[in-house]
């Protein structure tokens, strides 16, 4: 099977996918689904003329001058409303939050006036609705303050609590299954964690993939048989995508085929990219099937690449998968072969610095970059100060 360009294989996958159907959920739980539809005030907000200080609400006159008495005739707390119209020559004391008193205007911030007995002196005049915040200014009734299509964040959570929504209706999340592959894998703090290698993929793309908005089962780690690795599937059977880690290189491929051979439909298997080439993608029965390279980097740049689109399109988000942007290098770079390379390096104020490690099983590398450069495939030598693309690490 010939290797098959980066964005085919991407389209291959996000062809496959339907949007999945949409919950009415409570608010308190809605963070990071996505809306399903436009959202509207309910209310208007504020519902009232409020006062935007601590301080005297009076109706503003232009006869009131610097050491203007005013009488005081009581004080209005936030969340009650004052007994009585205010006339002029009078003042109320509010505060911040507080119903604008009936009869008033403006007001004076305390640390502008002097009190005197049952009186205030005005040491400094506002001007006329100084100080207020109007009725309906943040918005009003049947406005459309979050639109459909956006994926809310505590933000938006607050804003439709302040609409007076107590329940939203969002696209149901993306079910991912993830197992892990290999007998050589061990958990972390294992008794045998000193000789062995720790299963540590697993929980960076667990994590990545719940950051993303996706609900996440690990299922442990598979042993290198059929009989392990085909249970640990079934069980997975239910979800959107069930991935797995390891068993994706030549040699390995033969495990998973024959765990999953009846069931599989093959889509591809390797593609014309670095690190990741060894990817697997396929249906098994509903379910999408991506089999990731075991290498570290390899495992979370194909997450990035593929697995954040899957789960895009799932949940109905079109946000820009790739954030590529450009940056001119501080280090030469030679002539690149026939694959997509996605070189780790860092970027700061405009320049880019590959690193000089880039085998793809050095989490630490990965660790300390921030971007991926974009190297096209045949792409000539570049030299210092020009320009490359580069892809935010979003993980």
């Amino acid at each position: 099977m010939s290797l098959l360009k980066l964005e085919n294989a991407i389209d291959r996958c996000l062809k496959e996918i339907n949007v999945r159907d949409t919950i009415n959920i409570p608010l308190g739980t809605a963070s990071g689904y996505v809306l399903a539809e436009n959202l509207s005030a309910r209310r208007e907000s504020p519902p009232f003329d409020l006062s935007a200080m601590d301080g005297y609400a009076f109706k503003h006159s232009p006869h009131i001058n610097e050491n203007h008495n005013l009488s005081l005739i009581g004080k209005s707390p936030a969340g009650t409303t004052f007994a009585r119209k205010v006339k002029k020559g009078e003042a109320v004391k509010v505060y911040t939050g507080s119903v604008m008193p009936s009869g008033t205007d403006t007001v004076i911030i305390q640390e502008n006036t002097k009190t005197n007995a049952s009186d205030i002196i005005l040491k400094k005049i506002p001007q006329k609705n100084e100080n207020i915040r109007k009725k309906g200014f943040d918005f009003k009734t049947d406005d459309i303050l979050i639109r459909k299509g956006t994926k809310l964040t505590p933000k938006h959570i607050s804003l439709a609590a302040s609409m007076n929504h107590t329940k939203l209706v969002v696209y149901s999340k993306p079910k991912i299954a993830i197992i892990s592959n290999g007998d050589e894998l061990v958990e972390p703090g294992s008794k045998d964690a000193q000789n062995k290698i720790i299963s540590a993929n697993n929980y960076g793309i667990k994590a990545y993939l719940e950051q993303l908005g996706a609900n996440v089962t690990d299922f442990g780690i598979a042993k290198d048989n059929v009989k392990s690795l085909r249970e640990k599937i079934k069980k997975a059977a239910s979800h959107d995508i069930i991935v797995t880690i390891g068993g994706a290189s030549a040699g390995d491929f033969d495990l998973v085929k024959e765990s999953i051979n009846r069931e599989l439909e093959l889509k591809f298997w390797k593609i014309a990219m670095r690190p990741g080439k060894p990817l697997i993608y396929g249906r098994l029965g509903e379910a999408h099937f991506l089999g990731l390279p075991g290498n570290p980097v390899s495992a979370h740049v194909c997450s990035q690449l593929f697995l954040k689109p899957m789960i895009n399109k799932f949940m109905n988000f079109e946000d820009e998968n790739l954030y590529i942007t450009e940056a001119k290098l501080k280090t030469s770079l030679k002539e690149n072969d026939e694959r997509q390379d996605f070189i780790r390096g860092f970027y700061k104020d405009g320049f880019v610095t590959p690193h000089k490690v880039q085998d793809s099983s050095s989490l630490s590398v990965l660790n300390s970059s921030n971007v991926f450069i974009i190297r096209e495939p045949n792409a000539p030598s570049k030299k210092i100060g020009e320009i490359v693309q580069i892809l935010k690490i979003d993980f």
